[in-house]
């Protein structure tokens, strides 16, 4: 009996660390910023109530961008505020955009993607393609490209989806 008390306080200790180390990667010191999502099919029976997000960033161009993701399978992207802006209720934001991209990161807005292969041609895939919500919420019916995701870079430079956002 003693035994399995161990074994059952090992197993909340590993899964409570885990849980902090989730909640911790969402308060990284780092700007919170939207990317402009593109509409894909949101819907899947099997996984639960979700909304299937693509963002204009899954296919970056400018810069380095070209050869480095048809030839690497994970790489990173640089994301840069150039000007544009999406109207939300609470005001116009400022929406990112890739500008660039590399092997490695070279600075802060670099972010880790990976290369996800595609019949329209190699893309970067960021681990924010899906965001999971309550059966009540009004955004389950949402479709990408009427909605902005507020992001931030967590500390291994990978992409946290904060919220969603409705645009006007």
């Amino acid at each position: 009996m003693n035994k399995l008390r161990v074994v059952l306080g090992l197993q909340i200790l590993v899964f409570a660390a885990w849980g902090g180390w989730l909640l911790s990667s969402k308060t990284a010191n780092s700007t919170e910023f939207y990317l402009e999502t593109v509409p894909v099919d949101p819907r899947d029976l099997l996984s639960g109530t979700f909304v299937a997000l693509t963002y204009t960033i899954s296919n970056p161009q400018a810069g380095a961008c070209r050869g480095i993701v048809a030839n690497n399978s994970a790489f990173f992207v640089k994301l840069e505020n150039i000007g544009r802006t999406a109207i939300t209720p609470q005001g116009p934001v400022p929406v990112y955009e890739a500008t660039d991209c590399s092997e490695e990161a070279q600075g802060p807005n670099w972010v880790r993607a990976t290369l996800q292969p595609s019949w329209r041609g190699p893309g970067a895939r960021y681990g924010i393609e899906r965001f999971f919500l309550n059966e009540d919420n009004p955004l389950k019916d949402a479709r990408s490209g009427s909605v902005i995701a507020k992001v931030k870079i967590d500390r291994r430079n990978q992409l946290v989806l904060l919220d969603l956002v409705k645009k006007i």
